[in-house]
């Protein structure tokens, strides 16, 4: 692999670093195959017991989709990057994502993807999709562990969730100072390997596989169905074209 994405072994735990700070960790095709490299050779290591996944530096854990490649017409989707038991980086080990800053948008559900949650005490999470003119659709389907009043609240409105209320509602496990970060999420990731291997596999498989059960497959779909005509629609490119020009944008509602 190349430095887009780190890939390294503590003992029984794979670290792996989304390594774009300076595009704020934003996913790039190249990082989404990167990614999906290391979630396959995670899972094939019968030696890892769990990973980690992280951002590099400290501004940003993932800020979504790299808009450059984006407005290039490039396409990206969840399933080529979340460690997932039900998508195309099937993984069936726990994962514990250790979020360092910024979580947004499709970088909000990659973390959510991860089983569990370390975050820093200045992370924060965003679904900032409606500020820009587009649809939150079809990764949103997948943050399952919000509350539904809470999700809804962070679709309205794109405002941001920060860790210490993302603790109090559930949604991550613990919340360090920075610099304590990478050492809690091993701590953390290191006692689920000395927990029985065949147990740990069977309970992470039995929660996911209750979720499909409830209809997450087709929660997918009609989100797609949603997704597919806005992203096209004229608001979408108003979105990025009053960011550009540092301006409130105008939406036309077509």
């Amino acid at each position: 692999m190349n430095a887009e994405v780190l890939y390294e072994k503590d003992g029984e735990i794979a670290i792996v670093t989304i390594n774009r700070p300076e595009r704020r960790n934003a996913l790039s095709a190249a990082v989404c195959r990167q990614l999906r490299t290391a979630w396959e050779r995670f899972e094939a290591d019968g030696a890892l017991k769990a990973a980690i996944l992280t951002g590099a530096g400290d501004k940003a854990f993932c800020a979504g989709w790299d808009i450059a490649e984006k407005r290039s017409g490039i396409e990206l989707t969840e399933a080529d990057v979340a460690p997932r038991v039900e998508t195309t980086s099937r993984v069936t080990k726990p994962v514990v994502a250790a979020v360092n800053g910024a979580a947004l948008a499709a970088g909000m559900a990659l973390a959510e993807a991860c089983d569990l949650i370390v975050a820093a005490e200045g992370a924060w999470f965003a679904l900032p999709e409606v500020k820009l003119g587009l649809h939150t659709a079809p990764f949103v389907q997948s943050l399952w562990t919000l509350p539904q009043r809470i999700l809804m609240e962070l679709l309205l409105t794109g405002e941001p969730l920060g860790a210490r209320r993302a603790y109090d509602i559930g949604f991550v496990n613990r919340v360090v100072p920075l610099s304590e970060l990478l050492g809690e999420a091993l701590r953390l990731a290191n006692t689920i390997a000395r927990s029985a291997p065949l147990v740990v596999k069977a309970n992470k498989q039995m929660v996911y596989k209750g979720i499909e059960a409830m209809g997450m497959p087709a929660a997918h779909r009609i989100a797609k169905e949603l997704s597919e005509p806005i992203s096209r629609s004229e608001d979408a490119k108003e979105g990025f074209r009053a960011r550009a020009e540092g301006r409130p944008p105008r939406w036309a509602g077509r």
